[in-house]
Parts: structure tokens; sequence; C-alpha cells
């Protein structure tokens, strides 16, 4: 197995390299829906797409149209594959919610609060006095929902896990099917990968207790430098593992 260090400190530098480039993905890392062009800088600045880019350098802010839709489609990857997690985790609650052992626990409740319930607007003190009276009944349901609640959250691990390389599969190659081939997602079943990974998230959390206490601007700030950095380091990974 072939072992890489990666330059941590400069992938890290690496966001703060343009201070235009810095401002503009900061202001647009706030604003919903249009942050999706930060995401797709991101992935622009890994010189994997067909904007060809060093290292040692950033891609000019332009084509936002391209760049949203390159964030738009990355974020469509995501939620392909945490939907193995989500069907388990929507299927096992409402398999618990519709139970015939919940609809008898319910029934302690008065009709009005039942309605209250549904309404989200059931008074404090008849949920608490319900709760008092009845909470040994959730015992059994949530024993028997553990084992798939907990194969919803390793589903959920496991689909963040290999995100980062089915993206970048699929802006090498700008073919969706690229993002699911084998032959890319391999590469993080290596210890390399998982221990640059666990680097990385670890870094990331720095940097958001970092700018996250700046007041607006702090998610912005956020979300280019994280992107930009952890894409650096990914798409290095990316391309030795071609290699």
């Amino acid at each position: 197995m072939k072992n890489y260090a990666i330059d941590y400190v400069e992938a890290l530098k690496r966001p703060f390299l343009n201070s235009k480039s810095l401002a503009v993905g900061s202001i647009l890392g706030i604003i919903p829906v249009v942050n999706f062009t930060v995401i797709g800088y991101t992935l622009s600045s890994t010189g994997l797409s067909k904007e060809k880019v060093g290292k040692d350098s950033l891609p000019e802010w332009s084509d936002y149209v391209d760049l949203f839709m390159k964030g738009l489609v990355s974020i469509l990857i995501g939620i392909i594959l945490f939907l193995p997690a989500a069907l388990v985790m929507f299927a096992t609650l409402g398999s618990v919610f519709l139970s015939p052992a919940m609809s008898m626990i319910l029934g302690g409740l008065p009709i009005e609060s039942c309605e209250d319930l549904m309404a989200g607007q059931i008074p404090d003190t008849v949920m608490e006095h319900w709760l008092a009276q009845n909470w040994t009944e959730f015992i059994p349901l949530l024993r028997n929902a553990t084992p798939f609640l907990i194969l919803a959250v390793l589903l959920g691990l496991a689909a963040f896990y290999i995100m980062p390389v089915a993206i970048l599969g699929w802006l090498k190659e700008d073919d969706i099917k690229a993002a699911f081939n084998w032959n890319n997602l391999k590469m993080t079943m290596t210890l390399d990968y998982l221990v640059n990974w666990l680097i990385v998230g670890y870094l990331i959390g720095l940097v958001n207790s970092l700018f996250s206490w700046i007041p607006v601007l702090g998610v912005g700030i956020t979300m280019y430098v994280g992107g930009v950095f952890s894409y650096t380091v990914y798409s290095e990974l990316f391309e030795r593992a071609e290699k």
C-alpha cells in the first residue's frame, strides 16, 4: 500500500491565496440556494473539471450558472448516497408511530390532546403527565427499533465517508454514473483515505470554531474555506489513487 503525505499547511493556506475569491465566496456562502455556487467553485478549484488550475492558485469567479449547476449536481449525488439511510430511518420511525402499541399509548390522551399533538400544540402539562404515566410503554418499541436506527446511522456515515470520492468521480468524467463507479469508490477502502478523511474532518471542525463566531459572514467564510481546503486534499488523494 502506498502512503503519501499531504501538505496540510499548504492546503489550509490555499483558500486565502486570493482575497477577492475569499470575499466573493464568503458573501455568496451566506445566501441560501445561491450558495450552491460556492460548492461549485470549490469543485472547480480541484482542477479535475474543465477548469484546469494548479494547487498553488485559485480559479476566477466566472460562469456562475455553471458553478451553480456543479453545486446542484453534487448535492443530488449526496442525496442519492444518503437515500438508503433516510429510507431505513423513516421506515423505522413510521413502523414505531403506526404500530398497535403506539396506538394504545396514544389512546391514553384525550381526543383534543391527540389533535393538538398532530398539530404540535399539545399543552406541556398534559404531555408531562402523559409521559410520566406511559414512559415504560416506550421501552419495547425503542428496543425493537434500535438495531434499525443504528443501521440508519451507519449507512449515513458510510454515505458521508464516500461522498467526496463519488463527487470527484463525477467531476472528473463529467458523467453521473462515474460517481458510483467502483473503480473510483474503491479508494475509500484504503487506510490512507480513512486517516486523511478523519484529519480533514477534524480540521474542518477547527475552521468552523474559528470563524463561526463572526456575525453573518462566519457561515459563508466557513463554507468557502472548508470547501476549498477539503477538496484540495480529496482531489490530491483522488489523483494519486489513479496512478
